[in-house]
């Protein structure tokens, strides 16, 4: 009985769990894209429109998003080409990924394919010289978290998304007396990698990250968000040209917003007013450019930035889990 019921998948009158050995895992096909788009793509209980997916991945060649990177598990007992999940690993400067994966399913057959997916999304990773794993998830979505923690990804942060429309008539403020704004250039380069570092020290934005990157690999991973414009980077220094703090700005891809990348202040030029007077530049930045709105995400335990952006009328319009693996760390 014993020998009979394992050979069937029974143990004790009950079925074995599936477990991700049980899929096997591969890049999809070019003729395969639209069908795993659709998976990655689908809604709890739902189906993707057609036209979903193929905005999605016009959207996704313009940002110049491999789209062969997507990894689909099949069964290995099933047919071959029916797909049991799917994700897709987007590599970014700075040695980052960020894995886009459908809901969690209520399948435990699924749930466990989709595991070996993201095993196999971090070996992808591993291999091209990504050092950390991340992916942002709905944080009402607890089967996914589950996914995730059994794949070794901790919880980072919960992050608030806000956005301001700038006012037409937003001017931009005067430095305060003792400070100026310069520009990001080469020269200036290693004057803001310091002035983001020194802003880290007893930061609540995300400090999980604190000391996983290497300062390229920062100043990298924030050039490559939306379209980077060095005239849109400003580092705050002080008389004797010394970092006080550092305000990255970037324009959507789209043309219609203007995104706050990072604000930070080193911690002597903290309780200054200078948050202040970035944010007030920050905006009348965006208006400036016509752009829609300005946007940014945060730390939702980050309660002093949180306050200075409601102070300057930003408003909340979605909340995501940050969860990251560093894939430089054993696995086990």
């Amino acid at each position: 009985m014993g020998l009979l019921s394992n050979l069937l998948g029974f143990k004790d009158g009950r079925q074995r769990e599936p477990d991700p050995a049980d899929f096997a895992v591969r890049r999809i096909l070019p003729a395969e894209l639209e069908q795993a788009v659709r998976i990655i793509l689908a809604p709890p209980g739902g189906h993707t429109e057609p036209e979903v997916i193929g905005d999605f991945i016009e959207l996704a060649k313009q940002r110049q998003v491999d789209l062969t990177g997507i990894h689909v598990s099949e069964r290995r007992s099933g047919k071959p080409g029916k797909f049991v999940a799917a994700a897709l690993p987007v590599i970014s400067p700075g040695r980052t990924m960020l894995i886009l994966t459908p809901s969690a399913p209520q399948d435990k057959a699924a749930q466990a394919a989709l595991r070996a997916v993201i095993d196999a999304l971090c070996e992808y990773g591993v291999a091209r010289g990504v050092h950390l794993a991340q992916s942002l998830i709905d944080p009402t979505d607890v089967g996914l978290d589950a996914v995730f923690a059994a794949e070794k990804f901790d919880r980072m942060a919960e992050l608030q998304y806000l956005h301001v429309i700038p006012r037409a008539t937003a001017a931009l403020p005067e430095p305060p007396a003792g400070v100026r704004l310069i520009p990001y250039t080469e020269a200036t380069h290693d004057l803001f990698g310091r002035a983001i570092i020194g802003s880290y020290e007893g930061s609540l934005d995300c400090p999980a990250l604190n000391g996983l990157r290497e300062v390229d690999d920062i100043l990298a991973g924030h050039m490559a968000s939306g379209t980077f414009d060095p005239s849109l980077w400003f580092a705050l220094i002080d008389v004797q040209s010394e970092p006080l703090g550092v305000l990255c700005l970037s324009e959507s891809m789209r043309g219609d917003a203007m995104e706050l990348v990072y604000l930070g202040l080193l911690p002597a030029a903290r309780g200054r007013r200078l948050g202040e007077f970035l944010m007030r530049h920050a905006i009348a930045t965006a208006s400036a450019r016509g752009q829609e709105r300005l946007s940014l995400a945060v730390d939702s335990r980050n309660t002093p930035a949180l306050k200075l952006y409601y102070r300057h009328g930003m408003s909340r319009i979605g909340t995501k889990l940050a969860l990251l693996r560093d894939l430089r760390l054993p696995r086990a």
